[in-house]
């Protein structure tokens, strides 16, 4: 008896072990994935970088009728010219006029900060903004101005990085599909051959979508500006048009320099600046969008603003501009995994003839 007892003890013991190891390993994945989320961002970013490069390249493809890997190349390098000839012929242009943004968008600031302490409401708020524990509005303004620069910076390391990675992925994604298709059963195969074709398809178009509305953007809002005789109209539509990628955020914050540097010119060109990307984006949300965006690729405003405040509560604001792109795959992950098979598998149910008065299903006649 007193065997039998011990036997069944040890027996417990083990099986309470192994609960306690699977549970221990369970969470050391998790933690795992959660530290290596930033990994994970930049392999979509890195994918949707390459499945514009592809893109591209087939266009040249069919057009010279040259191979796959040359037109990638091809690509590749007319990608790195364009951008280092950009900054080279932009920059000059560009960077008097960043250093005027530079001195002027202080003091808009300066201007802000005193026409709000003339006011009740305006001084509770730089109250609200000095207890913070920053030397002022000023001293909170720069704070966040170095914040971002070294966002902007770690930024672009992470953009090299991801640039990288897409050329790779680009150049063959038939070998990395089949690496992760090895990973999925075989009876499911198919289900994630499906997701992937269809998740190229729409970060396609959504790509080329956001092209065109950032184009016409950083052009209505240089033309704009430089019609009111704001400074630094070049540069302030170039950032207009850059911001854009970022749904509904990224018109805010093109808007919020323009205004500064308009009101040191005075508070009705800062009005009228206001009232001017107001204009365009209106144009841009009811006309443009609606022609180059699909009904498939264009996500409604509210699901818009919910997947951008979702993504930078959990991955942080440098995955911000991936807010779109993310709620489309997740979209069509969705259809794809989960509505679909729910709507064969009921479609194929309710193809069945009904049972009859005695609760059996008529015969068809097989024994």
């Amino acid at each position: 008896m007193a065997t039998r007892f011990a036997r069944l003890a040890h027996q417990d013991l083990a099986d309470f072990t192994k609960r306690v190891l699977v549970i221990l390993l369970i969470g050391t994945l998790a933690l795992a994935v959660w530290r290596a989320i930033d990994l994970a961002i930049l392999l979509f970013a890195a994918i949707l970088m390459a499945v514009g490069l592809r893109a591209v390249a087939s266009v040249l493809v069919r057009a010279t009728g040259i191979g796959a890997e040359a037109g990638l190349a091809c690509v590749v390098v007319l990608f790195v010219a364009a951008f280092a000839l950009a900054l080279w012929f932009f920059g000059t242009i560009a960077a008097g006029q960043l250093d005027e943004l530079a001195a002027q968008i202080p003091a808009g600031l300066r201007m802000l900060v005193d026409w709000l302490e003339a006011h009740p409401y305006g001084r509770y708020v730089l109250v609200q903004v000095r207890d913070t524990g920053t030397a002022g509005a000023t001293g909170w303004v720069a704070s966040v101005l170095g914040i971002v620069m070294r966002s902007l910076m770690r930024g672009v390391g992470y953009a090299i990085l991801t640039f990288v990675v897409a050329i790779y992925l680009a150049a063959q994604p038939q070998r990395y599909r089949r690496m992760c298709l090895r990973l999925i059963p075989w009876r499911y195969q198919s289900r994630a051959e499906r997701l992937f074709d269809e998740t190229a398809n729409i970060l396609r178009r959504w790509l080329l979508g956001q092209v065109v509305v950032m184009t016409t953007i950083g052009i209505l809002s240089g033309i704009g500006l430089w019609v009111l005789g704001i400074e630094a109209a070049f540069a302030l539509g170039l950032v207009g048009g850059l911001l854009t990628f970022i749904p509904f955020v990224g018109a805010v914050l093109a808007a919020v320099p323009a205004t500064l540097v308009a009101l040191t010119q005075g508070p009705v060109q800062a009005l009228s600046v206001v009232l001017m990307y107001i204009g365009i984006h209106f144009v841009e949300g009811n006309f443009i969008t609606p022609l180059v965006q699909a009904e498939a690729t264009a996500l409604p405003p509210a699901l818009s603003l919910l997947s951008i405040a979702a993504v930078s509560i959990l991955f942080g604001a440098m995955a911000v501009p991936l807010a779109a792109p993310l709620t489309l795959f997740l979209m069509i992950a969705v259809d794809v995994l989960y509505a679909a098979p729910a709507i064969g598998q009921h479609a194929a149910a309710t193809a069945q003839p009904p049972p009859d008065h005695d609760g059996m299903r008529p015969s068809d006649g097989r024994t």
